[in-house]
């Protein structure tokens, strides 16, 4: 039986192919897909997100629009590769008229609700509403795999990796519910470069929403190179996919995992207790390596 998954997404050029890899692998049965703030203000991750599912053939999947705002706080700053509105043709899918919070609260009280794994790849604001509103749905989600996070160096801040920056006050309600969480970030998604020969491998697939992947990982590929130098892009949020298609496909340590939401330069993050010699309960499971040429063969594999 596949895997049945939830997607909560702030939809640019990664949370995209992310979303092409989970409808289509067979190994996974993609349930809804949740929008929210993040990369860009929910009127543009919505569209992308509803492009993104009609042009990659994913059209039959139920998309509900989330929160529009963080928590607390300001929106955490953008560059222009993620406020991107994706080259696709406009669509004629529509989002249920159910918000994202609602339907998390119906869908994990349900009888498949301790059968379906939650992944956050964008900010955890819906999740976190959700919980604040119906705290039992935090012994229904069976685990949580979330792109987000870092135990070394941020990508927004030094300190902090932009989805959790996004709503720390959300990613701490989240982190601190009692759910199994896996933490793919930033040392993970660094360790799984996609290369150009990557992308044209899966450009020669063929199908409809391979070639739509390959052209958006094109773009971060050379964003990469421009911008840091670079051999490859990290194209984030698949790893998280990849994660839950074959666990053993990521290496994790068992870490206690806090977000820190009051200092000037470090809100935001996500603070571990790597070496575990405070004694620290442990409440996530970080990943700190992939096995990149597994992680490119289960893009490969979702995208044929």
């Amino acid at each position: 039986m596949p895997q049945k998954v939830i997607l909560d997404v702030d939809t640019g050029r990664d949370d995209a192919v992310a979303l092409l890899m989970a409808g289509h692998h067979p190994a996974l049965e993609l349930v809804a897909v949740l929008p929210a703030h993040g990369n860009a203000p929910l009127e543009t991750t919505l569209d992308n997100t509803l492009r993104t599912m009609e042009a990659g053939g994913l059209g039959h999947i139920p998309v509900y629009a989330g929160a529009e705002t963080p928590l607390l706080g300001q929106f955490a700053p953008t560059l222009d590769i993620q406020r991107v509105k994706l080259p696709l043709p406009p669509a004629s899918k529509q989002a249920e008229k159910k918000h994202a919070v609602q339907f998390l609260i119906d869908y994990y009280m349900g009888a498949d609700g301790p059968q379906t794994i939650y992944m956050p790849v964008g900010s955890q604001t819906n999740l976190a509403l959700a919980l604040r509103i119906e705290p039992r749905i935090a012994e229904r989600i069976p685990h949580i795999v979330t792109m987000s996070g870092a135990y070394q160096e941020g990508n927004t801040t030094p300190s902090a990796e932009f989805n959790i920056l996004a709503d720390p006050e959300a990613a701490h309600i989240v982190f601190t519910a009692g759910i199994p969480v896996t933490m793919v970030g930033l040392e993970v998604t660094a360790r799984a470069l996609v290369m150009p020969q990557d992308v044209e491998r899966i450009r020669s697939i063929g199908t409809p929403w391979a070639v739509i992947a390959a052209d958006l990982m094109d773009a971060d590929v050379k964003w990469f190179q421009e911008h840091l130098g670079s051999e490859g892009g990290q194209i984030f949020d698949p790893c998280a996919v990849a994660a839950v298609i074959e666990p053993k496909v990521l290496i994790t340590k068992s870490m206690w995992v806090g977000i820190e939401l009051q200092g000037n330069l470090t809100r935001g993050r996500t603070v571990a207790d790597v070496s575990g010699q405070r004694g620290w309960k442990p409440n996530v499971d970080v990943g700190v390596d992939m096995d990149r040429e597994r992680f490119v063969e289960l893009m490969y594999d979702g995208l044929r």
